[in-house]
């Protein structure tokens, strides 16, 4: 189903409340949730598409995250690259204008995790903006008042799903605008892994994911990007951390031709600890933009961040990440890294991490480089005689191995193999 717009100015979208109105009515919402798109609307309405002199938005140009007919523009999208779904395991496909396609093993239904369409998750309706608000910026009004592919996850207290929840996001033709809410139960115990997949030249996301992590839970967030070439997507995450909930977060950023991505966590409660393993690998003239955040709210918590960052062609990176610490969140640790290896001449990465530190007692500390490939390891290695691709293949393995070491047990089979199917295709299209 096509998003519900009508024809604006060039620079911004506007969503016509009439339109709004009939796509909750055909999903058939209730009342809360038709007012949570309202409510959305009005904040899109006073909230301008942003300006390239923002701070997170000096290395992208909004507009060309948009489909053209959220512009006001003419063109009809090219066929699309269907996703497939696996057939083991617990897994949901989402795409828009059908209902979730849900598979479930047996250890999930044993759990007692819930899934629905978002339209039908009334219980879980009041949690909707509470980790990523119509406020939070333009895209995330423009979700919140026009998602037509929602999900919804509720995993209850002390509950333990053994195997990963699979959650593969299909980019549509044209502009799709996915929404997952994921609440996980005080005590509990679940891996998210959510895959957006799919697409073609002429495919716009809008997506943007919330968690809900109770006192005491364990989560792991694996969120894969491996888009088709020519899509342009935007897409926000937020998990807000109760009291010592416990949050790995693993990126795996690949796909697409236009990207970029606001991943972070609030640490609400004490105890809260929360880390985050990124891995970019950019090819021909992809714009790879990622933002991280991790927010202290309270005192007594923990974060880290690793990510890296491989260019080849004439690929573009640009990273800002930030840490925040309330004047409250005393006894505070938190770090930051991101490393950048060049491939060739061509590409580009530009890397900028922050602190905002209101507080005296806290460990906190960044860092930052972009370095070309080591042309003397490469020589050593090709004086053995292992030769130049196999060399060059070695020394990003080792590049990200530090990172690799980082991902949960649990996840890193999974995660090694999506990272080592595609450093087989970005090396093998290098020239």
């Amino acid at each position: 189903m096509a998003n519900p717009v009508t024809a604006v100015p060039e620079t911004r979208p506007l969503l016509d409340e009439a339109a709004v109105r009939e796509l909750s009515r055909r999903l058939g919402e209730s009342d809360v949730l038709l007012g949570f798109r309202l409510g959305a609307l009005r904040i899109l309405g006073d909230t301008p598409l942003p300006d390239r002199v923002q701070h997170l938005w000096r290395y992208s140009d909004p507009s060309r995250l948009l489909a053209p007919e959220l512009l006001g523009e003419g063109g009809q999208p090219a066929a699309v690259e269907v996703p497939e779904v696996p057939l083991d395991g617990a897994v949901i496909l989402l795409r828009a204008g059908a209902p979730p396609l849900v598979r479930l093993s047996e250890d999930a239904e044993r759990s007692g995790l819930r899934v629905m369409p978002l339209e039908r998750a009334d219980a879980a309706a009041s949690l909707l903006g509470s980790a990523v608000p119509a406020t939070h910026g333009f895209f995330e009004a423009l979700n919140a008042a026009a998602w037509s592919a929602g999900l919804g996850l509720l995993v209850p207290p002390k509950a333990r799903v053994e195997g990963p929840i699979r959650v593969i996001v299909a980019a549509a033709a044209g502009s799709s605008m996915p929404r997952l809410l994921v609440r996980i139960g005080e005590l509990a115990e679940a891996t998210i892994v959510e895959e957006h997949a799919g697409g073609g030249e002429g495919s716009y996301v809008t997506s943007v994911t919330e968690i809900e992590a109770g006192a005491g839970s364990h989560v792991r967030h694996v969120l894969v990007q491996r888009w088709a070439a020519g899509v342009a997507g935007h897409v926000t995450t937020r998990a807000r951390l109760g009291r010592d909930a416990d949050l790995a977060t693993i990126l795996a950023s690949f796909g697409g031709s236009r990207v970029k991505m606001d991943i972070g966590a609030v640490l609400e409660g004490a105890g809260a600890r929360s880390e985050l393993v990124g891995f970019v690998l950019g090819e021909d003239r992809q714009h790879m933009d990622h933002h991280t955040v991790h927010h202290h709210r309270s005192g007594h918590t923990w974060s880290n961040i690793d990510f890296k960052v491989a260019l080849t062609d004439r690929a573009r990176s640009a990273y800002t990440g930030i840490i925040r610490i309330d004047e409250k969140a005393a006894v505070t640790e938190a770090y930051q890294e991101n490393r950048n290896l060049l491939l060739s001449e061509t590409c580009r990465a530009d890397t900028i991490p922050e602190l905002e530190i209101l507080t005296d007692d806290v460990q906190c500390s960044h860092g930052a480089t972009v370095a070309p490939l080591d042309q003397e390891m490469l020589f050593y290695l090709e004086s053995r005689g292992i030769p130049s691709e196999k060399a060059e293949r070695l020394i990003v393995r080792g590049f990200l191995e530090t990172t690799l070491s980082r991902v949960p047990e649990a996840v890193r089979p999974q995660v090694v193999d999506i990272v080592e199917e595609r450093l087989s295709h970005f090396l093998g299209g290098h020239r």
